[in-house]
């Protein structure tokens, strides 16, 4: 146990008094050989997120497009109907149109 809270603290750089310069650097290679394969992994995630929100994009911009279609659909729709309740509402006259033609 006290083995591994010295590795924990030699790794966080507390603790390094006692270490000599073989042990520091066997430490120095280790944290970085620590902090690469962190730094791949870390771009492995970011690519996989990037890539994950790109399909969501795409799936978010034909939704809208769909919603889009629709509320234009139900606008004309909406207008037809006005349009239709408004003439019925007008009183109907009859007009009669004389024509005449000049001899």
């Amino acid at each position: 146990m006290i083995h591994l809270e010295k590795n924990s603290k030699h790794m966080i750089g507390e603790d390094l008094e006692l270490l000599n310069f073989k042990e520091l650097q066997c430490l120095e290679k280790k944290i970085s050989l620590g902090a690469r394969k962190i730094h791949s992994r870390k771009e492995k995630v970011s690519v996989e997120r990037i890539r994950s929100l790109k399909i969501k994009e795409k799936s978010l911009t034909v939704e809208n497009a769909n919603l889009e279609k629709k509320i234009g659909a139900s606008i004309a729709i909406k207008n037809l109907e006005t349009d239709a309740a408004t003439q019925q509402d007008l009183p109907q006259t009859n007009l009669n149109l004389m024509y005449f033609s000049s001899s």
